[in-house]
């Protein structure tokens, strides 16, 4: 027998609803570049929002997929530790890269440790095992 995971209805609603939350963010952030009248919440949240939408689509997409895989959970956790790491790192040290913003990297981090709240639950309450006979 091969067991898979499938996601509840309601885990795939909350997957979806966080995507689209991140992508609109990210789609606000990126019109404000050609429009100063676009704002988010404030300037200073519109200025490094997009650190909170690509940390959190990313991780969400990985971590997604690897739960459904059946990693397990303690990879999902190394994962969201790699990113948290990243942005501090590209926010700090890589000057050379990128303007050097604690900021954005503080963003990064809560957008991923949204996502690491999101697995925490699903992995507990959000997923059905389907029993193949195969």
């Amino acid at each position: 027998m091969n067991d898979k995971l499938k996601p509840k209805k309601v885990t795939k609603i909350v997957y979806n609803c966080l995507i689209l939350f991140a992508a609109i963010l990210a789609f606000i952030r990126w019109m404000s570049v050609f429009n100063n009248d676009i704002i988010v919440i404030n300037a200073e949240i519109n200025s490094h929002i997009s650190n909170f939408a690509l940390s959190l689509v990313f991780y969400l997409g990985v971590g997604y997929t690897w739960i459904l895989q059946k990693k397990t959970f303690h990879k999902i956790i190394l994962l969201g530790v790699f990113i948290i790491v990243a942005n501090i790192l590209c926010e700090t040290v890589m000057g050379f890269m990128n303007t050097t913003d604690i900021l954005d990297a503080v963003y990064g981090i809560v957008g991923t440790l949204i996502g690491f709240c999101y697995f925490l639950v699903i992995n507990k309450y959000g997923l059905e095992v389907i029993h193949d006979e195969s």
